[in-house]
């Protein structure tokens, strides 16, 4: 049986934050049950497809907000998920939750339907910037959403926190990460804000109502993360994931070893037989298409050999590990460091990367300028 993780998409959400540019839809309670009902259809329908042909190594309920749907939706999607696809007994099953929208009946159906790691939304303790970013959440929440969460047995949990943010100082970052050690969070993802053309912040700092930190605070509060967390037993795996040993997401772990993945929902993007398709991102279509038994498939594109030497190379760049060379030259027959050899020599003088045991890797004071040095070798 050939390995597959699954991602199912949840496009509501109570609210739309400032930074936000994905395909989300708010108070759209009328919509949902629809939506659930086609989800579970397309599942049907893909689990025909196929269900028997792969065993199913991690399952990652995403958004969007899943813990603003109601009790029992979420338990209807797994239900429909174990009946066409074989879960592995170890698979991974995680869902993506905001402090405001999850409650304990919540988590305990969580609990009940097997799934086994959280996603917590926390972002910021500091509850002004919190208020600038559109999240409606708050600080009490993020305490309470997290106690309750391990009283009820959740061990593998990950926190999300941002840098980079309007007005953010490093003492924040600091307060944020040495909470998070404090309350034995296993898995944390701290990630730079990407001011999007079109959304609510972008205009606010055009219009400089707020404004970023500069270049070099960014740099330092990423490098603080990097160093305190390190210091504190975790390792960096990948460029904004932070894990104790064990407790890396094998979700994640697919993505960057350019695994196969199947995406359900409304503009779910798929990666199978090195063909890459997504479906539809209007609502309406989707609902209607499954309605007729039809995947919305909008656009499907064959993944040539050159993209993917491409691609293995650059996700292989975020990871801890690095690039196994012996492993892509046979792959790719070719000799990646004769064939980048000028570009290898001026990274590597300049302390970016390495070359050890096997892998190149990217050097940790160097992670923060990552796409500059994978654009010098793709």
């Amino acid at each position: 049986m050939k390995k597959l993780s699954i991602y199912i998409h949840i496009p509501f959400c109570t609210h739309k934050c400032s930074y936000c540019n994905f395909i989300s839809f708010c108070n759209s309670n009328d919509k949902k049950e629809d939506y659930i009902k086609a989800l579970c259809g397309e599942i049907r329908l893909r689990g025909k497809e196929y269900g028997k042909y792969y065993d199913i190594t991690s399952v990652y309920i995403g958004g969007g907000s899943p813990s603003t749907l109601k009790e029992g939706q979420v338990a209807k999607i797994m239900s429909e998920l174990k009946n066409n696809f074989r879960l592995l007994p170890n698979s991974e099953i995680s869902i993506e939750v905001n402090p405001e929208s999850v409650t304990e009946k919540k988590l305990l159906e969580y609990k009940l339907v097997g799934i086994n790691r959280l996603s917590i939304g926390g972002q910021t303790l500091n509850p002004k910037i919190l208020q600038l970013l559109g999240r409606k959440h708050t600080i009490e929440q993020t305490k309470n959403v997290i106690k309750l969460a391990q009283k009820i047995g959740f061990d593998n949990i990950n926190v999300d926190m941002m840098l980079a943010l309007p007005t953010q100082k490093l003492k924040d970052v600091k307060k944020m990460a040495t909470f998070l050690v404090k309350k034995n969070i296993k898995h944390i993802s701290p990630y730079s804000l990407i001011l999007e053309p079109s959304t609510p912040l972008y205009k606010m700092v055009l219009n400089k109502k707020v404004t970023l930190p500069s270049e070099e605070q960014s740099v330092e509060m990423y490098n603080f993360v990097f160093n305190y967390l390190t210091k504190k037993g975790y390792s960096r795996y990948e460029v904004s994931n932070f894990s104790l040993p064990d407790y890396e997401s094998l979700h994640n772990l697919n993505y960057w070893n350019m695994g196969e993945y199947l995406a359900f929902g409304l503009a779910g993007h798929s990666y199978i037989s090195y063909t890459r398709f997504s479906n539809t991102e209007n609502l309406e279509d989707y609902i209607n298409e499954i309605s007729k038994n039809n995947i919305p498939v909008i656009s499907k594109e064959k993944i040539t050999i050159s993209m993917r030497k491409d691609e293995t190379l650059m996700l292989a760049l975020r990871t801890k590990e690095g690039l196994n060379l012996k492993d892509f030259d046979a792959k790719f027959n070719c000799h990646l460091m004769t064939d980048k050899k000028r570009e290898i020599e001026f990274l590597t003088m300049h302390n970016f990367i390495s070359v050890k045991n096997g892998f190149l890797r990217v050097n940790d004071n160097a992670f923060y300028v990552l796409n500059s040095i994978i654009s010098k070798l793709v």
